[in-house]
């Protein structure tokens, strides 16, 4: 039990659980109840309706000053602008300091009489970045930065509340509470401080976080909730005059962007909602937390000193070992096991809704981990593993191929699992078109059957070539070549692929006479589409111990699917086989191939190059059309 608390810490300070640590984080803001709007702040949109309302985008200038003189005059705490304006916008508008428009001059005026506008400006704080100034003509504004700190993968979980100067946020909520004649939050020492709240200081290895940059004084942002829950109003119903104006009073009212097309959002914790948030709602949240540790208390984020969190890893440890041996029973274990995850993972989200963020996945893992290593002491590593490896294989590979499997499990078979390895691997995707016709003409045991002759003549050319069907989708199919056995040189490279694509033609030769067979019986004609793709790839255990599949992913399996659906908008030739580049690179000349164009594929950003494949070919090595011959395409 002290080897895993060791060992969990170490890889900690690694940062081996740094992502996965973020990700639990993530779970932890949606597992608490939202704390639903803040009264305090009103969100101005400039949304899909407004831009619609008013028919262009960007903005004028003047616009702009005939919304701030309507806000102004319902006389609220502070405007914040969350849009850029260091470049004019208007008819006949020059750039700063001389603009020479009426639209710049009216902002410049309704900006400055209203004397508690903050406007921003960005910081280059990376060498990529590009710094935006804050427009010199505002004279009678507050300046403040709008960057945000982001995380790998795009996620938005940290507020930087000051460096040279301050934050938007910052900057807003102090304007709020000095209108409310309370302190503003000041730098003393190095700790950012309103009375007694003391904002927590992000640090290169706060909580899960391992070695991110600490520049300037960031904090976590508390958010309220999911995306949506600030009350918002629209901006052209202010301008257009729908809007009574002592909504506003006493308020912080934030003018930004809240349409897709303006493309100011960000992923957050909430985003896998299928929910990003707007940038001015990111600096609401920022905002309200401010304002709410001062007037309601409202808990900040914080963490634990080093020690305590091992203290903390170390208790869970040694209580899921604890169960695992006062338990005698399999069944009983198990059941310990569930319950100290479940424990671990209640802890800290307790924890969480009070203010602390404390290692989540290093507490199960330590309650799991001890529990686990007494559990598999009781139990035969031989039998178990033969077990998983016989039906992870069985009825997917070759008979010889499973053997070889077992014989070669000690290369990659670890605790009941199968280790996720990457592998260069030729991947195939089938799928039949018309099979909802076909279905409709036939009793349901009849689909059935006829749906399982489909499938075992493509099961059987994958196998006879020696590759593994790595799932049924319905009535698509995907099969994978160098695996689970790992091809190591370019000819076994070149021997999957060669498989691959024989397979693919004999089982378009044998689909084609099934198809026949089935339209004299007064079924429709089926076509099956098929796509290969080869290149790298994770290859291992999915799922759970109840219901565990071996399988690959990764891009090159995208790929081929997408090939595969790609046959529904490129011809394909008779046969109905479109293949990547990359594994036509890997070929030999028994096959006639031709090209098919350069297409972008869904989800990728670059072209890629597809050809067709049109048989065997005894004497005539590849064939291609020239490249240019062929216009780049776009396909989903």
């Amino acid at each position: 039990m002290l080897g895993t608390v060791v060992g969990l810490l170490g890889l900690r300070q690694m940062g081996a659980l740094a992502r996965l640590e973020l990700a639990a984080l993530d779970a932890l803001f949606r597992s608490r109840w939202p704390d639903g709007p803040d009264p305090r702040i009103l969100l101005v949109a400039i949304d899909e309706a407004s831009i619609q309302a008013l028919q262009r985008w960007p903005w004028s200038d003047g616009l702009f000053a005939d919304l701030v003189e309507k806000i102004a005059a319902g006389q609220p705490a502070a405007i914040g602008l969350d849009k850029y304006f260091d470049i004019p916008t208007g008819d006949g508008c020059r750039p700063l300091p001389d603009p020479g428009c009426p639209d710049r001059l009216r902002l410049q005026r309704a900006v400055n009489r209203a004397a508690n506008v903050v406007a921003v400006s960005f910081l280059a704080i990376r060498p990529q970045d590009i710094p935006v100034p804050f427009p010199q003509d505002f004279t009678n504004a507050w300046d403040a930065f709008s960057n945000l700190p982001i995380d790998g993968g795009g996620v938005v979980r940290r507020a930087l509340l000051a460096a040279d100067y301050g934050s938007f946020g910052l900057t807003l909520a102090n304007l709020y509470l000095q209108h409310r004649g309370l302190p503003p939050y000041t730098l003393t020492g190095d700790r950012l401080r309103s009375g007694r709240v003391v904002v927590p200081r992000f640090t290169t290895n706060f909580g899960g976080y391992h070695q991110e940059d600490d520049a300037g004084y960031q904090t976590l942002i508390s958010f309220r909730g999911a995306p949506g829950t600030f009350r918002q109003i629209a901006a052209a119903d202010i301008l257009q005059g729908k809007v009574n104006p002592n909504i506003f009073r006493d308020r912080i009212v934030m003018i930004g962007a809240m349409a897709p097309s303006v493309k100011d959002n960000f992923p957050t914790p909430y985003e896998t909602e299928g929910q990003t948030m707007y940038g001015v709602e990111v600096h609401a949240n920022i905002v309200s937390q401010l304002v709410a540790a001062v007037i309601e208390k409202r808990p900040l984020l914080r963490v634990w000193p080093e020690f305590w969190e091992g203290v903390w890893l170390g208790a869970w440890a040694l209580m899921g070992g604890v169960t695992a041996l006062t338990t005698a029973k399999v069944q009983q274990k198990l059941l310990g096991l569930t319950l100290m995850a479940t424990l671990a993972g209640g802890s800290t989200v307790v924890l969480f809704w009070a203010g602390w963020w404390v290692p989540t996945l290093g507490a199960i893992l330590g309650a799991v981990l001890t529990h686990g290593l007494v559990l598999a002491c009781e139990l035969s590593q031989e039998q178990a593993d033969r077990s998983v490896l016989m039906r992870l294989f069985a009825q997917h590979v070759s008979r010889e191929l499973a053997e070889n499997i077992w014989q070669n499990r000690e290369s990659f078979l670890s605790e009941g699992r199968i280790v996720g390895r990457e592998m260069f691997v030729t991947v195939l995707f089938t799928d039949m078109r018309n099979f909802s016709t076909a279905a409709e003409m036939q009793q349901p045991h009849e689909t059935l059957d006829w749906l399982n002759t489909y499938l075992g003549a493509i099961a059987e050319e994958v196998i006879a070539q020696g590759g593994m069907v790595d799932k049924y989708i319905g009535d698509a199919v995907m099969a994978v070549f160098g695996v689970p056995l790992p091809s190591l040189s370019e000819a076994e490279w070149k021997r999957d692929a060669c498989r691959a694509v024989t397979a693919a033609i004999d089982m378009a030769h044998k689909l084609d006479r099934l198809s026949r067979e089935w339209i004299a019986q007064g079924l429709p004609e089926t076509v099956t589409g098929i796509g290969i793709n080869s290149g790298r790839a994770i290859a291992g255990s999915l799922g759970s111990a109840e219901r565990l599949e071996y399988s690959s992913i990764g891009d090159a399996v995208n790929v081929a699917a997408r090939l595969e659906s790609l046959n529904k908008e490129v011809d394909g030739g008779p046969l109905h086989i479109l293949i990547s580049e990359d594994t036509y690179r890997l070929l030999d000349d028994r096959f006639q191939i031709e090209l098919a164009g350069h297409c972008r594929l869904k989800g990728r950003t670059t072209e890629t190059v597809v050809y067709r494949v049109l048989g065997y070919c005894s004497t005539v090595s590849h064939t291609t059309r020239p490249a240019e011959e062929t216009p780049s395409q776009n396909f989903a």
